[in-house]
């Protein structure tokens, strides 16, 4: 625990900090005024002690601005929470400082159309510190180490792990498939990529710019970036047969239950016999949640493992040789992996 003075508690008193699966009540509406007011003055607080204080002091009130942020967060509705981030937080001066932050700014701003783009997410993959100035860097240095950094990290150099092992499973002729692949950053990572083991990696994406990295750094000659969007799977517009591996790493954690349903259906229908499929989405609630949604409007759909098992609405169970589902070491990402029969 930091000191009195660095904790949000000391500015706030029903900012009490609430673990993760604890069950709290919502604040009663007719006191709901209060408790804003209340979380306002504390940003005030929060953004005081941060402007011109040593780095150290930074990264404690930024611990602070985490725990109270999930507090009020997990204590309040959801709508009260859109609500203080609506005509709160997204209009505190402590939005702009915390934005000397690139990959907080990045989210914000949204420069190609969503929070989430593959450039932010190589923010996290990795260390950009150096190119920043002072509380912009020290912001960012704190952002790269919490646990969800972490876990995006695990997530790469797992989804590389499993590019080897199918390439390892199916001899010189593996056909793996990444949907909505970014920067697909875990192909740099995967030797039978680089030792040109795979048969195909199809790298399927909607923005050119991000195909276009990929074309930069991966040999072409097993790596096949091609452009189409969920939508044009969803309809049938486009399809891929005989896969070995089929795997998606981000993009569940955007998809309403309907949509993923009918999307992990038919993923698993592209697989050949023997054929394994894994997904990723984040779990109900990391950490850095209640910061990503208030400073970086970056809102996520999270799923605990009986969300995930739900998705399995569209599989056709006879065809289903097993389920595993799992977490990652920071207990932040739940992972879906279906093996075809």
């Amino acid at each position: 625990m930091h000191d009195s003075q660095t904790t949000p508690t000391s500015t706030a008193p029903n900012l009490l900090p609430v673990q993760r699966n604890q069950l709290v009540v919502p604040v009663p509406e007719d006191s709901f005024r209060e408790a804003f007011e209340e979380a306002r003055e504390w940003l005030d607080n929060v953004h005081e002690r941060m402007l011109g204080g040593p780095d150290e002091v930074l990264r404690q009130n930024m611990h602070s601005l985490h725990l109270g942020l999930i507090t009020l967060r997990r204590r309040w509705s959801p709508e009260q929470w859109r609500r203080f981030c609506k005509e709160t937080a997204k209009k505190h001066p402590l939005r702009p400082f915390l934005h000397q932050c690139p990959f907080t700014r990045r989210a914000f701003e949204r420069p190609r159309g969503y929070a989430g783009d593959a450039v932010l997410i190589d923010y996290l993959y990795m260390d950009r510190a150096a190119d920043e100035l002072h509380a912009g860097r020290e912001i960012y240095k704190y952002m790269h180490q919490q646990p969800s950094s972490l876990s995006v990290r695990e997530r790469k150099l797992l989804l590389a792990r499993a590019i080897d092992e199918t390439a390892e499973r199916v001899p010189g002729g593996a056909r793996i498939l990444s949907v909505a692949c970014g920067h697909l950053r875990e192909a740099e990572s995967s030797r039978a990529v680089a030792e040109h083991r795979v048969g195909e990696l199809i790298a399927f994406d909607q923005d050119p710019l991000s195909l276009a990295e990929i074309s930069h750094h991966n040999p072409l000659d097993v790596v096949k970036p091609v452009c189409g969007s969920v939508r044009a799977l969803l309809s049938g517009k486009t399809k891929f047969q005989d896969m070995d591996f089929v795997y998606s790493a981000g993009l569940y954690d955007y998809l309403s239950d309907a949509v993923a349903t009918r999307l992990t259906g038919l993923l698993f229908g592209m697989l050949r016999s023997g054929g394994r499929m894994l997904v990723a989405n984040f779990a109900m609630y990391p950490p850095e949640t209640g910061y990503m949604e208030a400073f970086m409007d970056w809102w996520l759909i999270y799923r605990d493992e009986d969300g995930m098992r739900a998705l399995l609405g569209e599989v056709p169970l006879d065809q289903l040789a097993s389920v595993r589902l799992y977490r990652d070491s920071q207990d932040n990402v739940i992972y879906l992996e279906l093996t075809r029969r």
